[in-house]
């Protein structure tokens, strides 16, 4: 009965912002291809693979990114003549977030005429699903969701679906539903290699800095501040190096501050980029880059820098491992609770805290021995 009732008002809520929709006037504006990826920025660089090919042969002006704010700036940089339509990433609440996207955004949408919507964030939503029907392509492509999911009212149009990947030691499952999905976008089979994520905006080079990005959005998924202060300080016994510690604007370094502090690692510089081409620049000249699974992993291992990244069992193998080459290395204590959506039963999230310091210190002398030759 509330399944019933929670469907006809969504359908109801969707049909009444077509409507008014429809009666605003606005021109409209064809795309040959939409690319749906409202994400975080993580999730936004394992796409860029994706996004290129399916994007390769068409004029820019033919082709539109509909993204998050938070990844705006990346596709900016890759796609610089590609038109981006920026929602939010996430919708919470019917009342009132959906319903306030529907009444700011709904003639937007309705305005364009899309030929075929490609769906690139695999976990559906009646968000995502609603703003496909207000777009109303002449075709969509999308993964079909086989795992735990809330109940969903609205769903893609006239859709075509494969269904996303089960896990697999060898693969990251996003890269591989991205794979899927283009296949099926494109009526030909997809190769991995030709979907691999890759920064083509600035140009990696060989630096002489260690770049520490400790943060990853949620304390759960941090390495706590002590071990990684004992893991700097045994890599740094043997191997000289300044150290550069990255926060985001806003944050608070001051707990890794007192760890290092305590044992003794001399940080050369505290950074707080201020905007996403300084943090890439970052990246790009530093000699190692040291993260949780965070935009910043993702990014270094997408310029293919050598990298050490700490990867819990909150989603192990959806979106890491991955790598570009063998300088990149993802480190995770297993647990029989992984996939566990980051809803920890255990005193601790031991997938990340029971990964050893000298086990870091050792993967971070092997991808920079591996860098030298």
């Amino acid at each position: 009965m509330i399944a019933t009732f929670r469907f006809w008002i969504y359908l109801l809520a969707l049909k009444m912002a077509a409507l008014a929709g429809a009666l605003v006037r606005r021109p409209r504006r064809h795309y040959r291809l939409a690319i749906l990826k409202l994400d975080r920025l993580g999730d936004a660089v394992l796409s860029l693979g994706a996004v290129k090919h399916l994007a390769a042969g068409l004029p820019a002006e033919e082709v539109l990114l509909v993204v998050s704010p938070i990844a705006e700036p990346l596709f900016r940089e890759e796609f610089p003549n590609t038109p981006l339509l920026v929602l939010p990433a996430f919708c919470g609440h019917f009342c009132p977030d959906f319903l306030r996207f529907l009444w700011l955004h709904s003639a937007q949408l309705c305005a364009l005429d899309v030929d075929s919507l490609v769906c690139l964030r695999h976990q559906p939503s009646d968000y995502l699903h609603a703003i496909a029907c207000l777009i109303q392509p002449k075709c969509s492509h999308a993964s079909t969701w086989e795992k735990p999911r809330s109940s969903l009212c609205l769903a893609f149009p006239a859709a075509t679906q494969t269904p996303y990947p089960k896990i697999r030691e060898e693969v990251c499952l996003e890269l591989e539903a991205h794979r899927r999905v283009l296949g099926n976008a494109l009526g030909k089979e997809v190769m991995m290699k030709e979907i691999m994520p890759s920064i083509s905006c600035v140009t990696p080079r060989m630096g002489e800095t260690l770049v520490v990005c400790p943060q990853a959005g949620s304390d759960i998924r941090e390495y706590p501040p002590a071990l990684l202060a004992e893991a700097l300080r045994l890599f740094l016994k043997t191997n000289s190096m300044p150290v550069h510690f990255c926060v985001p604007p806003g944050a608070h370094a001051g707990i890794w501050q007192r760890a290092m502090d305590a044992s003794g690692v001399a940080v050369a510089a505290w950074l707080t980029p201020a905007t996403f081409k300084e943090l890439l620049i970052l990246l790009a000249g530093a000699r190692l880059v040291m993260a949780p699974e965070s935009g910043p992993a993702h990014l270094a291992t997408a310029m293919n820098k050598p990298g050490v990244f700490i990867l819990g069992g909150g989603h192990y193998g959806m979106f890491a491992p991955w790598q570009k080459s063998r300088l990149q290395i993802w480190l995770n204590h297993a647990m029989r609770c992984d996939q566990c959506n980051w809803e920890c039963i255990q005193a601790a999230p031991y997938c990340i805290t029971r990964i050893a310091p000298a086990d870091i210190a050792a993967a971070l002398v092997e991808v920079y021995t591996a860098s030298a030759i």
